[in-house]
């Protein structure tokens, strides 16, 4: 491959800020907070979603990273007196914008959900909505951790799997079904708009949701046995009506285990931290791909990144049948979100933690499992989302700060993905 140079010397490979992208390869915003998603639409325009303090922010940018001026940037809670949380930009079929987050008020932890028009105002038919039909005494995360995120299926109804924490410390997943209005689907779960989620009928952490091409649903996550701090990564399926598809796996589940993983250790009593799945993506061929982490020998966490098969087997063309492992001297690695480009390559992206500096995580893997040579070197930063814009560029969202605990400050880089 011919490695050509940038006018200011830099290689133009694979990994390396694209510098033709906004302002030397990075978008930047100067309010504290964190860019928790980015879409990509079919023109390579992009979404953005943000944490700006207590509020969310959506704002879109041209292909080049420059701002869209002509979009009708929003900044608001997902109801009156919150704080709110994005966790996920959506793009519907007709190009309507949603936003899947979490709302704290009064104690109380709920997902919630909005939408916009194309160009940036408000939809008020669906409106500003908060998910109620959940437990009442559910906690704030004592930790962070992903406590929401959803997906839109064909036709545009909308799919919102839910992590709850009750004040016993016990977790209950929930899914949601609502209909292109918003209103919850009675088809779905036997007239209730939801499911509940218990791998192997256990207490389970299940906040990742995608479909496969036939509708049928993928729900991924974790669960443990009682007295046990190790957790196990499961994947289910289930069909348009909410039921357990038991032809999938091993009677309607498929397990991703670590062999010799360390067990997990909490500083804080009763912790169920559900990081080992953080983001599932489900290819062409309806083959599913889970992005997470795991415990290392010594101790550290590091990053997973398993495929199965459309039917939920360990799939053999990827790493040999094994889940392929990344882990770096001296850094806690997680994975937190995955895209795939249209050559089949997959790019990870999530955070490392050295010295009490997160410090950004991006890898390309190949089809078949092997890791690429896209990593550049430890950068500060943390990485939560990826998308690939339609001419191959590789686009990150995340924030920057000088420490893990400091103040951190949106930021979005460009990468060049050819």
């Amino acid at each position: 491959m011919e490695v050509k140079s940038s006018d200011n010397g830099q290689p133009r490979s694979p990994g390396y800020l694209d510098r033709t992208f906004a302002i030397n390869g990075r978008i930047e915003i100067s309010e504290r907070g964190t860019a928790n998603s980015i879409v990509s639409d079919k023109d390579g325009n992009l979404c953005l979603i943000s944490q700006i303090d207590d509020r969310f922010r959506l704002s879109r940018y041209l292909v080049d990273g420059t701002k869209d001026e002509t979009f009708e940037e929003k900044t608001g809670n997902f109801e009156d007196g919150d704080r709110s949380v994005p966790t996920r930009v959506l793009l519907q079929e007709d190009g309507k914008i949603l936003i899947i987050g979490d709302s704290l008020k009064a104690g109380v932890l709920r997902p919630a959900i909005t939408r916009f028009h194309p160009h940036g105002s408000e939809d008020l038919v669906f409106g500003r909505r908060v998910i109620t039909e959940g437990p009442e005494d559910a906690t704030p995360a004592q930790l962070p951790y992903k406590f929401v995120d959803g997906c839109v299926q064909k036709g545009q109804k909308i799919l919102i799997a839910v992590s709850y924490t009750l004040h016993s410390g016990r977790p209950l997943s929930r899914l949601f079904c609502l209909q292109t209005d918003g209103e919850p689907d009675r088809s779905f779960g036997n007239g209730r708009g939801f499911i509940d989620i218990e791998f192997h009928d256990r207490n389970s952490y299940a906040c990742n949701v995608q479909t496969q091409s036939d509708g049928s649903i993928i729900v991924a996550g974790s669960w443990r046995d009682d007295g046990e701090q190790q957790r196990t990564r499961t994947v289910a399926r289930y069909t348009v009506q909410g039921i357990l598809d038991v032809t999938f796996g091993r009677s309607g589940y498929a397990d991703i285990v670590v062999p010799g993983e360390q067990r997990e250790t909490s500083q804080i009593e009763g912790l169920f931290l559900n990081n080992v799945v953080g983001r599932i993506a489900v290819q062409k061929d309806d083959k599913i791909i889970i992005a997470g982490s795991a415990k290392g020998p010594d101790g550290l966490s590091i990053g997973l990144l398993a495929r199965l098969t459309r039917e939920g087997n360990i799939d053999g063309d990827f790493n040999k049948g094994n889940t392929l492992l990344i882990s770096r001297p001296s850094n806690d690695l997680s994975l937190h979100s995955l895209a795939i480009q249209p050559d089949g390559k997959i790019v990870v992206v999530g955070r490392g933690i050295m010295a009490n500096t997160t410090m950004e995580l991006y890898e390309r893997v190949s089809e078949t499992g092997e890791i690429e040579s896209f990593w550049g070197g430890h950068s500060v930063g943390d990485c939560t989302d990826v998308t690939i814009q339609p001419k191959g560029r590789v686009v990150i969202s995340g924030s920057y700060g000088t420490s893990n605990v400091g103040p951190r400050y949106p930021r979005v880089w460009g990468r060049l993905g050819a």
